[in-house]
């Protein structure tokens, strides 16, 4: 934090804000599986803007360490998307959101006490969910952001891939079929079996509060696989929700490692 401070910007200052709340409210993540992100990122979300809720305050969207979709290349470099904060925020005259994206890059800055600060460096990303206009039409309008073009520069393509990933997340609603609790690994096994809500609180109160994104989908149908589309829900049908349709029930499984994170997160002592 002292670090971020030190840098003396504005969105510096944004960021230290967004992640005391995220530190407040212990750390909330959802880790994505490799297998349902492209299915997200293709996903057609011609609804309506407004329509998009964040789940909460601030959130970290951890991203997997292998197989990974989200990468890009700068300058013959290779970087992946590590993590991202998505936070709940004013864009202009709407209610909006704004997204930190981790990838890696690093700056080191003086410390006049002892050693230097090494300050890890994040491509914010703002955008609106503002009534009467769709997604779609946000992300073909999506504005160039202030300092965008120094340090390492995010393809635009591949920041519209994170912005639609975010929407469609925000708009699966805690599907149990594709969104779980992440439970302390001790319990995970009782859990499956009973999923006693007890489990969930015990990890909340240790301070894990998490949930898997796309684990049931780790496999590779030889038909067709799951895909994801967009329904209308609730009350008159007013409400946009992301479901999975089923694929086929002949399948292989596709072992990928874990999804790694904003921070590391240690597993609570028992």
């Amino acid at each position: 934090m002292d670090a971020c401070l030190a840098s003396g910007s504005v969105a510096s200052a944004h960021q230290v804000e967004s992640e005391y709340v995220w530190a407040r409210n212990k750390k909330p993540y959802y880790s994505v599986y490799p297998s349902i992100i492209p299915m997200l990122t293709r996903l057609n979300l011609d609804i309506d803007s407004g329509l998009v809720k964040i789940p909460m305050d601030v959130l970290c969207i951890r991203l997997p360490k292998s197989h990974n979709p989200l990468i890009f290349t700068f300058e013959d470099q290779r970087y992946e998307m590590r993590a991202i904060m998505m936070s709940r925020t004013f864009v202009k005259d709407s209610l909006g959101m704004t997204l930190w994206m981790d990838y890696g890059e690093t700056m080191t800055l003086p410390n006049p006490e002892g050693k230097p600060y090494e300050f890890p460096v994040m491509t914010y990303r703002n955008f609106r969910c503002r009534t009467g206009q769709t997604i779609e039409q946000d992300l073909i309008e999506l504005p160039t952001e202030p300092n965008s073009d120094t340090g390492v520069q995010i393809p635009l393509e591949t920041q519209k891939d994170v912005v639609r990933l975010c929407c469609s997340l925000c708009l699966m609603q805690h599907d149990p079929e594709i969104i779980s609790p992440d439970v302390l690994n001790a319990d995970q096994e009782k859990y499956e079996k009973t999923k006693d809500q007890k489990f969930i609180e015990k990890s909340h109160r240790r301070g894990k509060v998490g949930w898997i994104v796309g684990a049931k989908l780790e496999v590779i149908p030889h038909v067709r696989r799951p895909h994801p589309a967009i329904v209308w829900t609730g009350k008159g049908r007013t409400v946009p929700k992301v479901v999975f349709r089923k694929g086929s029930i002949v399948h292989r499984k596709a072992v990928e490692k874990l999804p790694s994170g904003f921070e590391k997160l240690e597993e609570p002592t028992q």
